[in-house]
């Protein structure tokens, strides 16, 4: 039993270790030896011990973050509404999306979210708007994208995801600008909440608009 809590404490720390890096520099510098080194470990063949490749690590960290996620959802979802199918896509959207921004992040502010978007620059994010693939850890997740789907079915399905993958992109851009720059160095500091509110209004608009 302790080896093996031994062993998701290790693999813990080398995901925690790659999304930094990569949320840092991008997905370049995040190779065996620098991510063992970054995670503290003496032995540099760590990382192909505990996942086989750099590939598998950085999946390691989505579905890492997703469980890390999970019980948040879980709270929006159950605070929604007494039937997630009465639901709108807002709501979906914003269940799905939120707890993400509010990872208690040991190493970096919001260290996920630039890692997402770097993953997603380098073309190794699956569509994380696809309620078809399996996400271990997340069963929330699934249920979310496919009432996210549902409540968008009156646009035709391209433009329903193209709006999808604004959304997304909006809140994520949003909060790396704000994390980079402060937006606070010559004028009243930003809240992250305020932030937040202000970009959801505009996805509700987004998500609403008429064809």
């Amino acid at each position: 039993m302790a080896s093996s809590s031994r062993s998701e404490t290790t693999r813990r720390q080398l995901c925690l270790a790659a999304e930094t890096l990569v949320a840092q520099s991008g997905i370049g510098v995040a190779t065996l030896r620098a991510v063992a080194i970054a995670a503290g470990q003496k032995n540099t063949a760590a990382v192909s011990y505990h996942f086989g490749s750099v590939e598998e690590l950085l999946r390691a960290v989505i579905d890492m973050r997703l469980r890390d996620t999970e019980a948040e959802r879980a709270r929006m979802i159950r605070e929604s509404g007494p039937s997630l199918e009465d639901v709108d896509a807002f709501t979906a959207w914003r269940c799905m999306m939120r707890p993400y921004f509010l990872l208690d992040d040991e190493q970096t502010p919001h260290a996920h979210i630039r890692f997402m978007m770097h993953m997603s620059a380098a073309g190794l994010l699956s569509d994380p708007f696809d309620a078809r693939i399996p996400r271990p850890g997340a069963p929330s997740i699934a249920a979310l994208l496919e009432r996210l789907h549902a409540a968008l079915a009156w646009l035709p399905p391209q433009l329903g995801r193209v709006r999808i993958a604004l959304a997304g992109t909006m809140m994520w851009n949003a909060v790396a600008l704000f994390d980079k720059h402060g937006f606070g160095e010559e004028q009243p500091a930003l809240e992250m909440e305020t932030l937040l509110t202000d970009v959801e209004k505009l996805v509700r608009l987004v998500l609403s608009a008429p064809a």
